[in-house]
């Protein structure tokens, strides 16, 4: 039989050859032999890997000098050869230990006496594999997390196509999800119309569920659909993201069905815009991320007249796995000095929760650009 042709990887070759090339500078900078890369969104960002696999301990071994390898369970290896680009592969069995099949293939790859960086904030290092490797005598280990995700964050042109797409189903989406949000349609039929959307568009898994709920439980982040049908005079909320190869474009809506409702909370929707022009035109190159946390807020505080409290306004984005689409928690918020830079795309948001002006929320993607930003989400 003739083999099946290979799908090509999400970029060409020189895109994961220029981002090998970015983070092996920052590694001969910082002193580093190797990396241990056990997050999704940067194993993804290094050599395209993309599948559901990352239950089972997955990671990229990034030696200064030498050809990457991909220690990943035997039973993903066919999964990771097709999908990857320029890596070599490193399997191991369910009957093994993953910390012996990672130092098993590190080892050949240091000098003596190495650094090797490890990712101390990643969700996919179990401790009892870390306790392990932590304890391999010979090996010193730094933490490098800083140095993956300043570049993972600083998109590429071809990735911020990809987060363009992102946001053009993300509108499709959300378009979808407000046309089915009328009185009695339930939670889970309007998540239903979202996902329906997003997929016949063209976009893949998300990386995190639509959030669908009414506006009586809007102070219960994170909330997926219930079986609740909106009633005539319900407002409902709801955020959501498409995807397209890992990338995503968030952004959220707030949908009164009752005018009257609308009317109410009139002052609060338009110091949220308010709010959110001040944001925008607080995003451009070398700003911090506090300083447009402080921007949004003051508009707020100045059309209460009373502090506001909130823990952020917004975060950076792109590629993301489960559990979620941010990839990571470099948020706009009170003491981040982090600095902002053209390429970043970032979900900004601007909430107003149980002001004296009423309540009102909805958010958006930007990519920042040369000159300021440029929002990529559409809807009404």
């Amino acid at each position: 039989m003739t083999a099946p042709t290979l799908p090509e990887p999400d970029f060409p070759p020189e895109e994961y050859a220029q981002r090998l090339f970015t983070v092996r500078a920052a590694m001969d900078r910082h002193g580093l032999d190797a990396l241990l890369v056990s997050a999704p969104e940067d194993v993804h960002h290094l050599c395209g890997l993309d599948h559901q696999g990352h239950f089972a301990v997955t990671a990229l071994l990034v030696p200064l000098y030498g050809k990457p390898v991909l220690v990943e369970r035997d039973m993903e290896t066919p999964t990771a050869a097709a999908q990857t680009h320029g890596v070599a592969h490193h399997g191991y069995g369910d009957a093994e230990d993953p910390a012996g099949a990672l130092l098993e293939a590190l080892t050949p790859l240091l000098p003596d006496a190495p650094v090797v960086g490890y990712q101390a904030d990643s969700l996919s290092l179990p401790p009892a594999v870390w306790d392990r490797l932590r304890g391999t005598a010979g090996i010193t280990w730094a933490d490098c997390r800083g140095l993956l995700t300043e570049g993972r964050f600083v998109h590429t042109a071809r990735a911020i196509e990809r987060v363009r797409e992102a946001a053009r189903l993300s509108g499709i989406a959300m378009a979808a999800g407000l046309d089915a949000a009328t009185a009695g349609a339930g939670e889970h039929e309007i998540a239903a119309a979202v996902y329906a959307a997003m997929l016949r568009a063209g976009g893949d898994l998300p990386a995190f569920a639509p959030l669908v709920r009414d506006t009586h439980r809007l102070d219960q982040e994170h909330l997926t659909w219930s079986r609740r049908r909106l009633g005539p005079r319900d407002a409902v909320f709801l955020e959501l993201s498409a995807a397209r190869g890992r990338y995503h474009a968030p952004l959220a809506r707030l949908h009164h069905l009752d005018p009257a409702g609308a009317a109410r909370d009139r002052r609060a929707a338009e110091t949220a815009h308010a709010a959110m022009d001040a944001l925008r035109g607080a995003l451009h190159p070398g700003t911090t991320a506090e300083r447009v946390f402080h921007t949004w807020r003051s508009v707020i505080e100045r059309a209460t007249g009373v502090p506001y409290e909130r823990h952020h306004c917004g975060y950076l984005v792109g590629i993301g796995f489960p559990p979620g689409w941010m990839g990571g928690s470099r948020t706009l918020r009170p003491g981040n000095t982090m600095e902002l830079r053209a390429g970043m795309t970032l979900h900004i948001q601007s909430w107003l929760l149980d002001t004296p002006l009423g309540t009102h929320a909805f958010s958006d993607t930007a990519l920042i650009t040369e000159n300021g930003c440029e929002v990529l989400t559409r809807a009404p």
